[in-house]
């Protein structure tokens, strides 16, 4: 792919980012307290109760356990120090019906509260579709890192978390 379409869909994704917050992200950062974020991270909601796309098709009583599961380790989640200890705290924690995808934004709300944001680009969904078609292979890892992307990637101010959302969103125009 062209470094400079590359480099024009960066540009748009922060210019659309900055006009469209994560309105979940930011809810969940924003609870005085970690039981709460937990709650709204594992219910996918925001300030307005709206459920997010990527958990729309989840049942509420599904969700509820899951925040239940999620608040019985609250002690693990707030002692972890990386992205990837809460992932795997999240993802233990998760019941049929819980996938990747589902495991990987709770994670990302929860760890906003707690200052803890992805280090590599997790593969799932959309985002593994994305990266495959940029680098133009079949991948059967869990993520990326950002040197393992085009070099456009590797000098851009992109936190992994957006790199991730970047391959998800615009995985059909790579």
């Amino acid at each position: 792919m062209k470094e400079q379409k590359l480099k024009n869909i960066i540009v748009h994704y922060k210019k659309w980012r900055r006009e469209n917050p994560d309105t979940w992200i930011d809810y969940c950062k924003n609870q005085d307290k970690l039981e709460d974020a937990i709650f709204y991270a594992a219910l996918a909601e925001n300030h307005l109760g709206r459920r997010n796309g990527h958990q729309r098709r989840l049942k509420k009583i599904i969700l509820k356990k899951f925040a239940a599961n999620l608040n019985d380790k609250k002690d693990e989640i707030q002692n972890s120090k990386t992205f990837d200890e809460l992932l795997r705290i999240v993802e233990n924690c998760k019941l049929k019906g819980i996938g990747e995808l589902a495991c990987y934004d709770t994670a990302n709300r929860i760890g906003a509260k707690l200052g803890l944001t992805p280090d590599v680009i997790y593969l799932h969904a959309g985002t593994k579709k994305g990266a495959e078609k940029i680098l133009g292979t079949r991948l059967t890892q869990k993520y990326l890192r950002k040197d393992e992307l085009p070099i456009i990637f590797q000098n851009s101010d992109l936190t992994s978390a957006e790199i991730e959302d970047i391959l998800c969103i615009y995985k059909d125009r790579f």
